[in-house]
């Protein structure tokens, strides 16, 4: 079966690799200290172009599974699931010493439910026993001097699998 790249096909692979590097450069120029030293080959303290499509051809590269020099929709979504199923594991693993209460290895809905997150207490200013958005970004500010937003595993981020 030949890969035909259709306009409409073109569009979509376009807008889905557009998506992933701009996630990217979003995660190098937030919270990817990790993606810059990676990416950072010379050790100069500076990403030059080449080192950045160094590091996209190394992410993205191997999508291609059928070698055809395009990746397509089937291709980088296929790339991406591999990637996840890689790191369920250590995703379930993180997850599990968060709410897993009985540490009994599964989290049940009512682990869940009766998880005290340990940001909770402190962000409570005034011990009310609810926080309003100003505790949680002065909680948040305190903790990291309101800079980025480090405080993985702290302060809620809309995803408390993480």
């Amino acid at each position: 079966m030949t890969n035909k790249m259709t306009p409409k096909r073109a569009g979509t692979v376009s807008v889905i690799l557009a998506a992933a590097l701009l996630s990217g450069a979003a995660y190098a120029g937030g919270m990817g200290a990790e993606y810059f030293k990676a990416a950072d080959t010379n050790s100069d303290g500076a990403l030059s172009k080449e080192e950045m499509a160094a590091s996209r051809m190394q992410r993205l590269g191997a999508a291609d599974t059928d070698k055809d020099g395009f990746i397509s929709t089937d291709e980088l979504t296929e790339h991406h699931a591999a990637k996840m199923r890689a790191k369920k594991d250590q995703h379930f693993s993180r997850f599990s010493e968060r709410f897993d209460a009985n540490k009994d290895g599964k989290v049940s809905l009512d682990e869940i439910k009766a998880f005290d997150p340990p940001f909770f207490k402190k962000a409570d200013a005034n011990s009310d026993g609810k926080l309003t958005q100003e505790e949680m970004m002065a909680a948040k500010k305190k903790h990291h001097g309101g800079m980025g937003d480090g405080m993985k595993g702290s302060m809620p981020h809309g995803n408390d699998s993480e």
